[in-house]
């Protein structure tokens, strides 16, 4: 799959180039200060000519979101992002094991590293593909404390990692989900095959343990028109 057959129709190729970057810059994925891939590699990336990605810095330096810097490259700006209400809603731990349950995918791609935390722990990073009815479903990043991976590490990068969690009596004190609406850039829009900058749900999961360190995270993006969340309150 190409640049091309991912782009919505009518849409100018430089609008998408530039409509991923902003997406980027207004979620706060590209920090203020960050630098910017040079031009010939991020045409490269994205398999487009330099002009057209000339073309989207321009819009984006026009905007104010970018800015160019002689003989050093080009920056993200300091920009005012746009500002968010949080719902937060309490619930039982019981609640996520159960919608997971009712989650029977498979996992199509997967490339797995390890990396060492700050505090010298080893995690393994997994990020994989899970199919469901035929098709991807959804696009995981993984971080998984690598003294638990190693317990199960055929059943951790087949199955879905907080099943397996549950099964092997993994004590949880704390965990946290947050669901934000983010857009596909290209890669994800390949490996999902959508169009890109299509809507997605992006969930962002954190388990801790007995200590209160992190033992597992994920971010999960699923196709908006796959997902929906239906919540019912109990009512005294």
């Amino acid at each position: 799959m190409d640049l091309q057959s991912m782009r919505r129709t009518a849409v100018p190729l430089h609008a998408e180039v530039a409509e991923v970057l902003r997406h980027q810059i207004l979620s706060g994925t590209l920090v203020v200060g960050a630098r910017l891939p040079t031009l010939r590699k991020l045409a490269e990336q994205l398999g487009v000519a330099r002009m057209t990605v000339v073309q989207a810095m321009n819009t984006l330096e026009d905007e104010g979101l970018i800015e160019k810097q002689s003989g050093r490259g080009t920056f993200v700006r300091d920009v005012e992002r746009p500002r968010k209400h949080t719902l937060h809603l309490k619930m039982e731990i019981s609640q996520i094991y159960d919608m997971v349950d009712q989650m029977k995918v498979s996992v199509r791609k997967r490339f797995a590293s390890i990396e060492k935390a700050d505090d010298g722990r080893y995690f393994r990073y997994i990020r994989r593909i899970h199919a469901k009815w035929g098709k991807p479903f959804c696009q995981v990043d993984i971080r998984l404390d690598d003294s638990i991976f190693e317990r199960a590490p055929e059943r951790f990068e087949q199955e879905i990692v907080i099943s397996v969690l549950k099964d092997l009596g993994i004590s949880i004190t704390r965990a946290r989900q947050n669901v934000t609406i983010s857009y596909a850039d290209f890669a994800m829009a390949e490996a999902l095959g959508i169009k890109v900058n299509s809507a997605v749900f992006r969930v962002a999961r954190e388990f801790m343990d007995t200590d209160g360190h992190l033992i597992y995270s994920a971010i999960l993006y699923y196709p908006s028109n796959l997902l929906e969340f239906d919540m019912e309150f109990t009512v005294d």
